[in-house]
């Protein structure tokens, strides 16, 4: 797959050199170096015959291993989690912090298991990116990936900085307070690992979904580089940002306006196929986030109204709660932005039939208008989409929840009522 120069295969460790520039497929490999040591994606090559049992014993010798060293941290915080309930004197509270931690186990191995298997197609997603480049060059519009290339960097970098920082911020209030025994402080050591897991496959994703978005915006540039969107354009074709003018005629238009056509269809089959491989796993976040959102805005409350020993920890898991929140913001914003793209492309085929004057040229964007109304780019599960609206819904729904929370707590005595109302009766 050759695109005016070297092959996609010889790009392959490109991302670690400074002297050649960044393509869809070494911005991929960058991602898929990170994921390797976390197991979402396979770490060793993917072997052309699946059969290959020395490929399939590796695989799941990486697999096991990961997977047991998840289960023992989820067995040990489960552990700590006892010994939280008993403190907290709220039996909706324990409950629900029990239901957290089993969500975010099966979250991780359940990433681990999807991205495993789905590997094979969403491998496919950078070969098919270039193929997008390599048109979009071909008539003067060539993506720029370097600026996507050291914002991928920055993302994968702040990320994992940040779960460190608050694992240890977390692990020292925990040390601060109670004597951890020495197994849960080699389990919450080893949780950074987990944490970071979660980081990083939340941006696998988001990554993913944004260099779709840049291909869709540059869709946007080489439709009004070769159409007029203004009526005072006339028969000429101008851009914002330069005063020169560019004369294409119909033929040319005709011709470039097919290829836009076949881009974009390209281009959502792409998006149709970070649904299939992600839905699953960013499903997953959603879930945990939303449920995280509940308990710890309502921790935070018995914090500010009871001011027992347990006030750092509401605040703690608060800002945890910050911290899942920000990977689920940031998809919702990438996706939603995918969806802008979508919608802005048939503002600009709308305009250019405004402004054209050949029939020919009409027509094919009133047929282009066409398929982008049955076939716009949408980052769904296929139960809702990913855009801002879902971030209002979870706003909603939390304060629904958190408000029943508070009720129910309210309505039930804790045990300090329970033991002084003892205590004051048998006359002690």
């Amino acid at each position: 797959m050759k695109c005016g120069g070297k092959s996609g295969s010889s790009w392959k460790f490109s991302a670690w050199k400074a002297q050649t520039p960044p393509t869809a497929q070494s911005c991929y490999d960058r991602l898929n170096f990170v994921c390797k040591f976390f197991g979402i994606v396979p770490a060793f090559s993917v072997s052309p015959n699946r059969a290959d049992k020395k490929w399939i014993f590796q695989v799941l010798n990486h697999l096991i291993m990961i997977a047991s060293m998840i289960l023992y941290i989820w067995i040990t915080q489960l552990t700590i989690m006892e010994t939280v309930i008993q403190k907290t004197k709220s039996v909706i509270m324990g409950r629900i912090m029990e239901s957290i931690h089993s969500h975010y186990g099966l979250l991780i191995l359940v990433a681990m298991l999807v991205g495993q298997h789905l590997h094979g197609k969403s491998s496919k997603i950078p070969a098919l990116l270039h193929l997008t480049d390599c048109q979009l060059k071909r008539y003067g519009n060539t993506v720029d990936l370097n600026s996507f290339y050291r914002f991928m960097n920055s993302c994968l970098a702040l990320s994992n900085v940040m779960s460190l920082v608050l694992c240890s911020i977390g692990f020292m209030v925990l040390e601060w307070k109670e004597k951890l025994p020495v197994p849960v402080k080699q389990a919450m050591i080893i949780s950074q690992y987990v944490q970071i897991s979660y980081a990083v496959m939340c941006l696998h994703a988001t990554l993913t979904v944004a260099t779709i978005s840049i291909r869709f915006r540059a869709l946007n540039r080489l439709l009004r580089m070769y159409f007029p969107t203004t009526p005072s354009c006339g028969g000429f074709l101008t851009t914002t940002t330069h005063t020169e003018t560019v004369i294409c005629n119909e033929k040319e238009q005709l011709a470039v306006l097919k290829q836009i056509k076949i881009l974009h269809d390209k281009l959502n089959d792409v998006v149709e196929l970070v649904n299939y491989c992600f839905s699953v796993q960013i499903t997953f976040c959603v879930g945990l986030c939303f449920v995280i959102g509940v308990v710890c805005s309502f921790g935070l409350f018995r914090a500010f109204i009871y001011r027992n020993e347990l006030f750092y920890m509401g605040v703690l898991n608060f800002v945890w709660y910050m911290y899942y929140l920000f990977f689920v913001l940031f998809f919702i914003a990438v996706g939603s932005k995918i969806t802008r793209e979508g919608k802005r492309i048939g503002v600009l085929v709308h305009k250019a039939i405004n402004c054209a004057t050949s029939s020919a040229v009409i027509n094919e964007l009133n047929i282009f208008s066409q398929q982008l109304l049955h076939r716009s780019p949408v980052i769904t599960c296929g139960l809702f989409v990913y855009d801002w609206t879902l971030l209002y819904t979870m706003i909603g729904a939390t304060a629904t929840y958190l408000i029943i929370l508070i009720q129910f707590d309210v309505s039930f005595p804790n045990l300090v009522n329970v033991n002084g109302t003892n205590t004051a009766t048998s006359g002690v």
